[in-house]
Formats: structure tokens, sequence, C-alpha cells
């Protein structure tokens, strides 16, 4: 689907149908190939498809096709089941026109349109535009960082605080420790791609000597982007050390019922040897024949089972 964007006062609309005018935005969501092929005849060059959209290379997503920059970047969208799913987004600059390719449906591209003429710079450039749209995207990742930081600190009060959890809580733990730390090293990713598409752009706008505003603010969101990526390395290193407090309290609790069935095996062993010792079949056993021997062998086993335990009770071990 091929979604045109018009200028209008100090924003933008959708282009309506049949109009002939030059559009100021292009967004392309899940292009097919017919699409495609009309899109780069239009631009003079093949445009990248998914799958070259994917490669991880840096060429391969940051480059410029006969002087218009082609950039991809990561970026996450929430899909029907709440779940982050992160897909690449192309940004094509060419004079006077901004291109984008998506397959997923990132929120500040749902966003934007109707708040791009209050952007810092405006929209009245294609590349006002981009900047426009880079903006929400930072504020947008920021937003998506102090969401999963405060989903982290309600795990931490949780494993960390003062009622005791049981094996479902710690299993549960696990699972969202899981799920935070996945979501934090999508969010790294993402950041880590837009700042290099940041870094590509600069000497890119340092040839367009009118636009001195865009590289200051182009040099100010590569800042807040990098911000971001180190409070998202912090989150992750928190979530590590999560992850290592809740596998270490299981192992406790395991330590603790272990040490249960060793206390135990110990404290029967002495009165399993007593009653085996008088289980022999010897002709000579006097106690056998003694009035008192089978009270006496019963006191001598519960003693042997009382004074182990009394001995791991004042040592602390119980």
């Amino acid at each position: 689907m091929i979604t045109a964007y018009m200028r209008e006062g100090e924003g933008v609309r959708p282009q309506e149908d049949g109009s002939e005018a030059e559009p100021i935005w292009i967004d392309m969501f899940r292009p097919d190939g017919e699409e495609l092929a009309l899109m780069s005849a239009r631009l003079g060059f093949d445009l990248p498809t998914k799958a070259d959209q994917e490669e991880i290379e840096q060429s391969s997503r940051l480059y410029l096709e006969d002087g218009i920059p082609v950039m991809t970047a990561l970026l996450p969208s929430r899909t029907g089941t709440e779940e982050m799913l992160v897909g690449p987004v192309t940004f094509i600059l060419r004079q006077g026109q901004l291109v984008t390719i998506r397959h997923t449906v990132p929120r500040p591209f749902e966003t934007f349109p109707a708040r791009a003429g209050k952007s810092s710079l405006g929209c009245a450039t294609a590349e006002a535009l981009l900047v426009g749209l880079l903006e929400e995207i930072i504020d947008r990742l920021a937003d998506l960082t102090e969401q999963n930081g405060r989903e982290i600190d309600a795990i931490s009060r949780r494993v960390f605080g003062p009622a005791k959890l049981s094996t479902e809580d710690h299993r549960a733990a696990l699972r969202e420790i899981g799920v935070a730390d996945t979501r934090v090293m999508q969010l790294r990713e993402s950041l880590m791609t837009l700042e290099r598409v940041l870094g590509f752009l600069v000497p890119v706008f340092d040839k367009l000597r009118s636009a001195k505003a865009l590289r200051a603010m182009l040099k100010t969101h590569y800042r807040d982007a990098h911000t971001i990526s180190e409070h998202a390395s912090y989150l992750q290193q928190k979530t590590s050390l999560l992850l290592d407090a809740t596998l270490g309290m299981i192992n406790i609790d395991q330590n603790a019922i272990i040490k249960i069935f060793s206390v135990v095996a110990v404290a029967f062993l002495p009165p399993t040897l007593v009653a085996s010792s008088y289980g022999m079949n010897f002709v000579n056993m006097p106690e056998l024949e003694w009035t008192y021997g089978y009270p006496m062998a019963i006191g001598l086993m519960v003693l042997s089972a009382v004074v182990p335990l009394w001995f791991f009770r004042r040592r602390g071990w119980l």
C-alpha cells in the first residue's frame, strides 16, 4: 500500500486520488513487486526489497544511490498480542521528497502525520520532515525504554521483596525476566541502527549550506539516541542481575530441601545400626532373653536418633 502526503499549511495531509501534485512524503507499507517496480522507475534506481532491508551488513543498510541517501533502521512495533516486533524501515531522501518503505507498523508512522507541523523544525522541506519523523521515533523509543524500565523495577521488587516466592512464582519471574531482557535487546538493536542512520545523515546535511538548523537538530537527536542506548544497556545489566538472583534463590530453596533429606538420613542411621545389630542371627545374644531387652533396644534407637538432631540444632544446622 502506498500513501502519499502533501503539504498543507504547516503540516501534511494524505494526497487525494487523482491529484497530480508532487507529494512531499511517500510511505510504502508492505509494497508488492508491482509497487516496488513503479516507485523504482519513478526514482530511477531499484528500491530495496524486504530481503535487502534485512541484510545485516552496514553497506546494505546505509549507502548512496546516485547521490541519494538510502538508510535502513530497525524499529519496534507492537503486535496484537502486545509482543514487541522489530522490523526494518528504509528512509530514502531525494530532492524535495521523502520515501519510506516498511513492513511493520511502528507507532510514529501513525502519530507523526497528524502533528508533523508541530515538530521542532516543521515540515517545509523533505529534510525537515525526515528530521521530525526521526524525532518522533526517538521519543517513542524513549517511552518504550522507560516502560520497560518500570516493568523491570516491578519484577525486582517482587523478587527481592519480603514475601517468600513459591516455585510457580519463581517460574513466572524467570519468564518475565526473559521477556524483559528480550525487549531490552530489541531496543538496543533498534537504537544502534538509528544511531548509524543519524551518523550517516550528518555528512549528507553538511553538503546543504542552508541546513544549519537541520544539522544542529540531527546532532541533538544523535546524542539523545546515544543516551537512551546507554540507559538500555543499564537495564540489560539489571535483567542479568535479576536472572542470577532468581536462579540463586531457586538453588537456595533446592539446597534447603536436600538439607532436610540429609538430616533425616543421618538421624535414622544410628537407629538403623542398632536394629541391624539385634537382627543378627547369633546363638549367644544375652539381650534376647532379657526381660527388658526389647524396651532397651527401642530406647537406644530413640536416643541414637535424638542425639544427632540435638547436635545439629546446637550447631545451628537446623
